[in-house]
């Protein structure tokens, strides 16, 4: 090792941290020669790992006279560590673009605050380290075994340690109380004994990330933007042309942060990612209970050169206040549409759709320029990543078929693609219902078409509208289907979102109602950010269990179930998606939601007309024939549930031949039984003669 180290704080190829580290490693060795007689080995080893950190050459190791090397070994140290302590102290605080020189820099830490930080943090990094202080500490212990949490350094050795290496350091645990290493626990005490015995450990991590070890923090992850231009494009145009600026207002200091408000697929992450690179930063995402809980984790990002992102789960009502920990160093929220972020400086942007025309430009990039594909799938209100996956998805479908990306193949890629934590509170239905396939009143089918022209122009009709109705802007369409059960609101809900090419979830209400105050409006706030994420039909069936009518609310459940109706006449209106209620009495519906509501379709029991075409929609090419189904229509006065209950007991008595009068019979006793009824005995004589009819007919065709 040379014999001065004068030019060691100028020199560019040793980094800050190995400089301080090399200090603390000879400093030991200086304070273990003062405080122990024996040298047992370790302090060749500490001054080998301080030729190392010094990039020097390693000493020679002749074996010589013990006594003589020992002496010359002390003095030698001595030397090196007081004039390695000297220079640092001359030219201190170094300024570097090191992360422990800017962190030094920062908060003003004296000389001795950094050799404090560094022998804590080379006690995480040096098996010899270790060894060394487990030495010259001694730790009493009972029953002869070490635990690892005895090994940190105590307060006392700490204060002797720098009490030999700088005889005037008036460094003690007392002064450190409200020093900002300790206030931010990037070190922190262990033991509930005397202040001199406790013992000083510090944040792995923290440690890491200062000698450039660590490329993010555990349990956090990067958010990766690798096609910067490609992914800018996903995001709406008018949010592009915000990024230059917020970009600079954030560099600039104008705003500590930013709040960004969207649904999932909305493009949180792109945007974060591109105003980080902007910025010079790196996106890294983590939870918010792990940022609360982790101080070390927020001094160090401005360190790691990290752009902190947190998503809190938040609900209806519920905020966060807090203040910036770092004001110097921006970071982001991403909430949902419900919830407050109190944070004095902090921007509020809401992520915008694309409009129709960007989201056809991105069909078309993703679609082979299949310029009519795109015009068709534009309708539904996409993100761009959202429009982006969908693509990727429908084309892998294309291919297992082989043929060229069509229509169908894009809604397919929708009812499969992204809806996991949706299934948890709603159940997807996947029937792709044709017109044929239901059995509709002329101004039931009437109302639905006006329906779906309304979902398919909600984006538009606002366009060249008065002021004040825009007021109200949005692209929401609400709609109850009223009627007896089984009169097909369920299977017209279906149908609509068949024709809009739009999935269609059925609220389980089961799942979404809970016993805890809060717990409901959370869910049903997911139900709606996640449908609106996807642009999917949500059905509420039986939804007087939900939007029934509000109480005088004298008790505490009647207030309770009143906030939950209340939120919900909130969220609903403002909901950009298309949502469908069902209900056996519009009666039980609020009055307030009712005003709401863009439709009410009212569905009466089948007249003749529509019973005769149930019957034979249902029956198919096994059925009897129209004679019987005009004789069932007159005398047989079900719904089309029911209707269906009696097709399907006739057919399994039928097996797979053809369903006769009497196979029928069989099913309509066993549903006029369910209802509490008896089977019109004219309608029993009938059908007994429209069998032998069919009987003889057939004996007839034979001979």
């Amino acid at each position: 090792m040379p014999s001065t180290t004068t030019d060691i704080s100028q020199q560019t190829s040793v980094q800050l941290w190995q400089q301080l580290a090399a200090l603390v490693r000879l400093s030991l060795v200086k304070f273990w020669c003062q405080a122990l007689p024996k040298d047992n080995g370790l302090l060749q080893l500490l001054r080998d790992e301080a030729e190392i950190l010094l990039q020097t050459s390693p000493a020679n190791k002749e074996a010589i006279d013990a006594e003589r090397v020992d002496k010359e070994r002390v003095e030698k140290n001595l030397l090196e560590s007081n004039t390695l302590y000297q220079t640092l102290s001359n030219n201190w605080p170094i300024a570097r673009d090191e992360p422990l020189a800017k962190f030094i820099l920062d908060h003003e830490l004296t000389l001795d605050d950094a050799l404090l930080l560094t022998l804590l943090g080379e006690m995480e990094r040096s098996h010899t380290v270790v060894l060394v202080v487990h030495q010259l500490q001694a730790p009493v212990h009972s029953g002869g075994t070490v635990g690892l949490h005895q090994l940190h350094p105590t307060v006392h050795l700490l204060e002797s340690w720098l009490s030999a290496l700088n005889p005037d350091s008036d460094f003690s645990f007392a002064q450190c109380l409200g020093h900002y290493l300790f206030d931010s626990k990037i070190i922190q005490k262990r033991g509930d004994g005397p202040i001199p015995l406790q013992q000083l450990y510090i944040s792995i991590e923290f440690w890491a990330l200062m000698t450039g070890q660590l490329r993010h923090w555990p349990a956090c992850h990067l958010i990766k933007n690798d096609n910067r231009q490609k992914q800018r494009s996903l995001l709406a145009t008018t949010l592009q042309q915000q990024i230059p600026v917020i970009a600079n207002m954030l560099q600039q200091g104008l705003a500590q942060g930013v709040v960004l408000r969207g649904v999932p697929g909305s493009g949180r992450k792109i945007f974060t990612a591109v105003i980080a690179q902007e910025m010079g930063l790196q996106a890294i995402a983590m939870e918010d209970e792990h940022w609360q809980s982790n101080p070390a984790l927020v001094a160090s990002v401005r360190y790691g050169n990290w752009l902190p992102v947190l998503s809190p789960r938040l609900g209806p009502g519920e905020s966060i206040q807090r203040q910036q920990p770092n004001p110097s160093h921006p970071m982001f929220f991403h909430v949902g549409t419900d919830g407050a972020i109190d944070m004095p400086g902090f921007l509020e942007i809401t992520m915008p759709l694309p409009d129709r025309e960007q989201r056809k430009g991105l069909w078309q990039s993703h679609l082979s320029r299949d310029e009519l594909l795109a015009e068709r799938v534009a309708n539904a209100l996409l993100s761009g990543p959202t429009i982006h996956t969908l693509a990727s998805k429908a084309k892998i479908i294309a291919a297992k078929s082989q043929h060229a990306v069509s229509y169908q193949d894009v809604v397919q890629a929708r009812i499969e693609t992204g809806a996991e934590n949706l299934r948890l509170l709603a159940q997807p239905d996947t029937r792709l219902v044709p017109r044929d396939a239901i059995v509709l009143p002329p101004l039931v089918e009437s109302e639905l078409d006006r329906f779906v022209e309304r979902a398919q122009l909600r984006e538009s009709l606002w366009n060249g509208l008065g002021t004040t109705l825009k007021q109200t802007n949005t692209a929401g369409v609400r709609a109850l289907f009223v009627g007896e059960s089984g009169t097909g609101k369920t299977l017209a809900a279906s149908y609509i979102a068949t024709r809009l090419g739009s999935p269609l979830y059925r609220v389980d209400l089961s799942a979404v109602m809970n016993k805890y105050i809060g717990e409901s409006e959370k869910n049903l706030s997911a139900v709606l950010d996640m449908a609106a994420a996807g642009d999917y039909v949500l059905l509420f069936d039986e939804a007087d269990s939900l939007f029934g009518k509000r109480t005088e609310g004298k008790e505490t459940g009647e207030r309770f179930a009143n906030m939950l109706t209340h939120f919900l006449l909130t969220r609903i209106e403002n909901h950009p998606g298309i949502v469908v209620l069902t209900s056996n009495n519009r009666e039980r519906i609020d009055s307030a939601f009712s005003r709401r509501l863009d439709l009410i379709v009212e569905f009466p029991l089948p007249g003749f007309e529509e019973r005769q075409q149930l019957w034979k929609s249902h029956l198919g090419k096994r059925g009897p024939g129209d004679e019987v189904y005009m004789l069932l229509a007159s005398y047989c006065d079900f719904a089309g549930g029911q209707l269906r209950n009696v097709v399907l007991a006739a057919a399994a008595h039928a097996g797979d031949g053809s369903i006769s009068s009497q196979d029928l019979l069989v099913g309509l006793h066993a549903e006029y039984r369910k209802l509490g009824r008896e089977l019109p005995g004219k309608l029993n004589q009938l059908m007994h003669f429209s069998q032998n009819a069919v009987t003889q007919q057939a004996i007839h065709q034979v001979t």
